[in-house]
C-alpha cells in the first residue's frame, strides 16, 4: 500500500445500516439543538381556534433523521449497490457518515418547518379574525 492512500476497512451491512441510523440520529439532534425551541417534549398542542398541531419535539427529529440519513444512504451511499443476504462487506468512510449527519438535518428540519408552518398558518387565521373583529368594533364606534 502506497503511503497516503486511503485504508478501505469493509463492514456488514447491518453495522453500516447502524452507522448511517446514528449518524443520522445525531444530525436530528444537531437540528433540535438549533431550532428556536430547542430539546421539547412531543406532544400534542391545542390551538386557539381548537385545532391540534402534533409538536414532534428532539425525539421527532432524531427519529427523522435516522430515517432519512438511512434512505439517502440506501439511494445514494454505498448501501445502494450492495445485493441483501450477499454477506459481503461493504468500505464505508468517513465522508459517508458525515453525509448521513448532514442528511439527518436536513430531514429533520423539514419536519421542523413543516410544523412551524401549520403553527404560522393557525395563528396568522386567528390575527386576521382579530383584526377583523377590531376593524368591526371601530365602524360601529364611529
Amino acid at each position: 500500500m502506497a503511503a497516503g492512500s486511503p485504508t478501505t476497512v469493509g463492514i456488514t451491512l447491518l453495522n453500516a445500516i447502524i452507522i448511517l441510523v446514528i449518524a443520522g440520529a445525531v444530525g436530528g439532534l444537531v437540528n433540535a439543538f438549533l431550532s428556536t425551541e430547542g430539546f421539547i417534549v412531543s406532544r400534542m398542542q391545542t390551538l386557539d381556534d381548537g385545532s391540534r398541531v402534533w409538536r414532534p419535539g428532539f425525539l421527532g427529529n432524531v427519529f427523522v433523521g435516522s430515517v432519512t440519513a438511512f434512505v439517502l444512504g440506501g439511494l445514494y451511499g454505498p448501501l445502494a449497490q450492495i445485493i441483501i443476504g450477499n454477506g459481503g462487506l461493504i468500505p464505508i468512510n468517513v465522508g459517508i457518515v458525515a453525509g448521513a449527519v448532514v442528511s439527518g438535518v436536513g430531514g429533520a428540519r423539514l419536519l421542523t418547518q413543516e410544523v412551524d408552518k401549520k403553527l404560522a398558518d393557525a395563528t396568522n387565521k386567528q390575527m386576521s379574525k382579530v383584526v377583523d373583529n377590531l376593524i368591526r368594533t371601530q365602524r360601529r364606534n364611529s
